[in-house]
């Protein structure tokens, strides 16, 4: 039976950082009462998700996301709460998204440390094979991940829950949030989705949510078994971040041969390459990976991080008022930070040039070009400290 104190656990780790949004402060309201009845439900096998929100983002590209309700997200962690720790113990090492001390910066310096290691320090040839794979969160086979998951939690989960652990694996695998969502963008934007795009249009028992915690959590599972099979073919030097993967050797000849193989794994699991994007180049040609180019001794950003810069700094310049300067300065120091972290002196300080002279009315350049800050006399503590020592409080 699942206890109040499990459900208190998940509901404090879901609100953490989101404790200030609508959804969060309703719920917040009575969430004693709220918590216990979700406890019945899940007790009695009634438990059913709620409506979720849908919407297409457009940036870098029209992708289709959906927002479970913060009744579900406490689910989801949940869920997380007890797997995730199990997992981290299978997973393989070169698995870079959605995981603790990971992710993207940690993919890129391990991406060069491998082709360092594969090249004898750039002196011996290697060649970097890059593969994707296609449509990938909307083509996988619910059957077979929930099948997966099951046969794991019975195999490694030792906790009392353990069978209302599996139940809710159940539930929110086969959920279909495409048939009770709240459409939160022009209907005209799903046009720009190819049918194995969509949760509307993929087919039925196929694809899981992107924008919920255990579609990442689960999805990485699913192509862990991806991850350890490249190093059985041979691929000492390999890399993932989500359905984005490389693998590094020094005889072409091995890449190659691995691509039919690679493809009969994928099969197993119901997922498929995507033929158009094949890249086999020697290390000195370069290759790019989570945002980023790598080429012997360097990397740089890519230019969609480039052009996502500039319309942030065109942002600044027409900002009417604080709130919106203080927006675009968020976000122009979010790029500032991927930029630091490769060879792109110049382009921070060509593009912090592009500020116009009335946004300086709210910010100033500091430390090389590396940080934009907002004037003290904008800053929320001097503006709070301000409006106690006019009594405005």
């Amino acid at each position: 039976m699942i206890t109040t104190a499990g459900l208190l656990e998940a509901y404090y780790d879901c609100r953490r950082n989101k404790r200030k949004t609508a959804s969060a402060l309703v719920y917040e309201m009575d969430y004693e009462s709220k918590l216990i009845a979700l406890r019945d439900r899940i007790n009695m096998r009634t438990y059913a998700p709620g409506k979720s929100i849908c919407f297409v983002v457009t940036r870098p590209r029209y992708r289709e996301v959906f927002a479970a309700s913060f009744e579900d997200r406490i689910i989801h962690h949940y869920i997380a709460l007890r797997l995730e720790p199990l997992f981290e113990q299978v997973f393989c090492p070169y698995t870079y998204n959605c995981r603790k001390e990971k992710g993207q910066l940690y993919g890129i310096n391990t991406l060069k440390q491998q082709i360092i290691e594969c090249s004898d320090n750039y002196t011996t040839d290697c060649y970097i094979m890059k593969l994707d794979l296609s449509g990938f969160f909307m083509s996988i086979d619910k059957q077979i991940l929930a099948r997966l998951i099951d046969c794991f939690i019975l195999d490694r989960y030792t906790g009392e829950d353990i069978e209302d652990l599996r139940y809710l694996c159940r539930v929110v695998i086969f959920h279909q949030p495409e048939k009770n969502c709240e459409r939160h963008s022009p209907a005209r934007y799903w046009d720009y989705l190819p049918p194995n795009k969509s949760l509307f249009t993929n087919g039925e028992g196929k694809g899981i949510a992107i924008g919920n915690l255990f579609a990442q959590l689960f999805a990485n599972f699913l192509l862990n078994g991806l991850d350890w099979y490249l190093e059985e073919l041979g691929i000492k030097y390999h890399g993932r971040y989500v359905d984005d993967f490389y693998c590094i050797h020094r005889d072409k000849a091995v890449l190659l041969s691995a691509v039919p193989k690679i493809r009969a794994k994928l099969g197993e699991y119901g997922l498929t390459l995507n033929e158009k994007k094949f890249y086999l180049q020697h290390y000195t040609k370069g290759v790019q990976f989570t945002g980023s180019i790598v080429k012997p001794w360097r990397s740089y950003t890519c230019n969609n991080t480039i052009t996502n810069f500039v319309a942030a700094i065109r942002r600044l310049n027409n900002a009417k008022d604080l709130r919106q300067a203080e927006h675009a300065v968020n976000s122009i120091n979010s790029y500032l930070g991927l930029l630091r972290h490769n060879n792109e002196y110049n382009t921070r300080k060509r593009v912090l040039k592009m500020i116009e002279s009335q946004a300086y009315e709210y910010v100033y350049i500091k430390k090389n070009y590396s940080i934009l800050a907002l004037k003290n006399k904008y800053k929320k503590r001097v503006q709070t400290y301000k409006r106690i020592r006019d009594g405005d409080y």
